[in-house]
């Protein structure tokens, strides 16, 4: 093959387009076109532009390469989308998940980590034929919240919920328009075992709902689908996995309980009960929304009227103090580089910790793989906090703890 058959083997196993390849770049599609054909050769600039995209080294660009099991895995995702074409960003996304998985493995194997992955539920599936119920769903949720031993309270933190299922969760960018891009994917992965990818540019409490969406798929359709990718297409399968998050998060029989404490009416007028609601249980504003109103707790108006509101002053009126973006895009933007470190599984940041010290994998090897800085990847294996200043009011707080413990 030609010196420019790399950059087209690049393009196609990712599954972009020769226009938007162009568009990354900032060229015409013709452009391109003259790349892969070796009449034409991108300038510096071009190259980097290229290597960023594809996530190949430069000198990768242009060679033809073997063809890896990332990919394959990553293409498998692609078309377990259920019809629908996926957005660019969602490709790009899902190789760099399919990659991860398979970096993880490899460096688990080398020093010898047990990943602990789940490769079989352990709860009964669904009988094929009639889709189920909404009983025989709430007692699917009941079933795994009990296995979790979660009670009927909120799930305190679903990434560990997914941590303790022997499932391990990546988050990516998968594009920010919601009507074109996924929301998340379910994966088997020969090594790792049951993974979750969770699109970043999502809000934190749409990110929750996605796990617990992820995890039904996991749960309950991973013993004939080895592969999902949730978009806007609905599907009996979609649906299950909607009706089980809202469920595994506001479990019905616990929703019930916190009312009767809260003394909340069974038609919900001020919006100051939904925060108290939301709050509790950890859950997006617009999903508490949408809950109560399929369960006829609000007007199709008050509906309406709560959906204009900015939660986020009203929360912080009654007392709460949370993060700028989990209420999405009201005048208050998310932060993008929150995720850069925690894009990444904990176990899986022990595991590069331990690695690192043991001398497995360099700092330098591990940022290339990870996509991070040098300096990201020492605080992770040093601990290093911004200032080395101690805390005096900790430093006190262990001094009254040792007093009381002795």
């Amino acid at each position: 093959m030609g010196d420019s058959s790399g950059l087209a083997q690049a393009r196609a196993e990712i599954g972009l387009s020769q226009n938007e390849v162009a568009h990354f770049v900032g060229v015409d599609r013709a452009m391109v076109s003259y790349w892969e054909s070796g009449k034409r050769r991108p300038n510096a600039r071009q190259i980097a532009a290229l290597s960023r995209l594809y996530r190949l080294d430069p000198d990768q660009l242009f060679h033809e390469r073997e063809r890896s099991d990332p990919d394959t895995l990553a293409e498998i995702l692609y078309r377990r989308a259920e019809n629908t074409e996926l957005h660019a960003q969602t490709r790009l996304g899902m190789r760099d998940f399919t990659r991860f998985l398979d970096f993880y493995a490899k460096l688990a194997s080398k020093v010898d980590f047990d990943i602990q992955g789940c490769k079989h539920s352990p709860f009964r599936q669904p009988q094929r034929g009639a889709p189920p119920s909404k009983t025989d769903i709430q007692r699917k949720a009941e079933d795994v919240r009990s296995h979790l031993k979660l009670g009927l309270g909120p799930v305190p933190d679903i990434d560990h919920a997914a941590e303790m299922l022997g499932i391990t969760i990546f988050r990516a960018d998968l594009g920010e328009d919601l009507q074109t891009a996924a929301s998340g994917g379910f994966l088997i992965h020969p090594q790792v075992g049951f993974a979750i990818v969770v699109n970043r540019s999502m809000t934190t409490g749409r990110q929750r709902f996605t796990v617990a969406h992820e995890i039904a798929h996991a749960l309950f359709h991973s013993h004939d689908q080895h592969a999902s990718v949730s978009t806007s297409h609905r599907t009996a399968r979609e649906r299950f996995a909607d009706a089980f998050a809202a469920e595994f998060l506001i479990p019905t029989e616990g929703f019930r309980r916190f009312r009767e404490t809260y003394n909340i009416k069974p038609m919900i007028e001020d919006p100051a009960d939904v925060i108290h609601i939301q709050q509790y249980f950890n859950t997006s504003w617009a999903m508490t929304l949408v809950m109560l109103r399929q369960m006829k707790m609000v007007t199709p108006e008050t509906y309406i009227k709560f959906g204009l509101i900015r939660p986020l002053v009203l929360a912080r009126s009654l007392g709460y103090e949370p993060a700028d973006e989990s209420y999405g895009n009201n005048g208050y933007g998310r932060n993008a580089d929150r995720w850069r470190i925690a894009c990444f599984p904990r176990r899986f940041l022990r595991l590069v910790q331990h690695a690192v010290r043991l001398r497995c994998i360099s700092v330098p090897t591990a940022a290339s793989h990870m996509n991070l800085t040098i300096p990201e990847i020492t605080q992770i294996v040093s601990h290093k906090e911004h200032s080395e200043e101690p805390d005096q009011e900790t430093v006190n707080e262990i001094k009254e703890y040792n007093h009381v413990f002795a």
